[in-house]
């Protein structure tokens, strides 16, 4: 299949399996590397933050943003990249010594521990550059297009979004209240870096296929139940995992409130989809992706 050709396969993970060929290619070209006269270790290291990679959904919500309003997933690939550059950025931030100071991710070592504070830190800012790039190139060559959805990019990263979720993530860091009274005082927030992702992936697609404002709110109205849902199954893993919590006698009905939680905003999702969206393959693989949220253990 090429970049030509629309993806017509029936569900999710089907959609997801010819997505992310497409979906690799595009993270491949549109590298942020620094030239070939410059002898630094920045290439290596950005391969290495974007290589190998998980499911890309974050690219896939791009493409069914577009499918959700006639437009064709292949046609947003510049724009899933973007999003998927600057999910890359925020794991780099996350990880550094001065964030949360972790030695590893998925399964290998950090860009700070394998490359350096320093260089990790330029490498983060060369993908979130080069987002801002890509997002113009998708939208038939429309400035209003393209004009809005970098405007996405500064609102999702922003203190309104992922910047402010970070902020939140070192005041618990910092604190000494146990993880479970963290989530009760923070909760409103927990989900900023999470929702503001999902909400940036989903409505960059949807913008550049020539969503209307108020389509765009009912979207974003279900990319803040469908990040809810997310933080919620982690906060769930998470608490399934803390023996302290569950050796003082909180951890068990404290997961039993997050299960009814999660319940409950699936429950909200699937409602947004049907109330605002007209039956499509789009829609049932959103609504499929809803389902597997819920449902994840990892």
């Amino acid at each position: 299949m090429t970049a030509k050709q629309n993806i017509k396969v029936n569900g999710l993970w089907g959609f997801v399996a010819e997505s992310k060929p497409l979906i690799e290619v595009s993270l491949e070209n549109n590298l942020p590397t620094a030239p070939a006269a410059v002898a630094t270790p920045f290439n290596e290291a950005v391969r290495y933050a974007v290589f190998p990679g998980g499911k890309r959904l974050r690219p896939v919500l791009t493409m069914l943003g577009a499918e959700l309003f006639g437009g064709r997933g292949v046609d947003v690939l510049n724009a899933g990249t973007a999003v998927e550059y600057i999910h890359t950025s925020s794991l780099i931030f996350d990880d550094l010594p001065c964030m949360d100071d972790s030695p590893d991710r998925r399964g290998k070592l950090s860009l700070h521990e394998k490359f350096g504070e320093g260089l990790s830190t330029l490498v983060a800012i060369g993908f979130l550059n080069q987002s801002y790039q890509l997002v113009t190139l998708d939208g038939n060559g429309s400035r209003e297009r393209s004009v809005n959805a970098i405007l996405e990019i500064v609102d999702c990263v922003g203190p309104g979004g992922m910047v402010g979720g970070q902020s939140v993530d070192l005041m618990i860091a910092t604190s000494n209240e146990c993880k479970i009274c963290s989530r009760t005082k923070y909760g409103g927030v927990l989900n900023l870096k999470t929702s503001s992702l999902i909400r940036l992936a989903l409505r960059l697609g949807a913008i550049l296929s020539g969503a209307k404002p108020d389509q765009l709110d009912s979207l974003s109205d279900f990319a803040e139940a469908l990040g809810n849902a997310y933080q919620i199954s982690d906060d769930i893993i998470d608490l399934k995992q803390d023996s302290f919590a569950f050796a003082n006698g909180k951890g068990e009905a404290e997961t039993n409130r997050a299960i009814e939680t999660l319940s409950k905003k699936v429950a909200e999702a699937k409602l947004i989809l049907t109330d605002n969206f007209p039956a499509s393959d789009a829609r049932e693989r959103l609504t499929q992706l809803v389902d597997y949220v819920a449902a994840r253990k990892e």
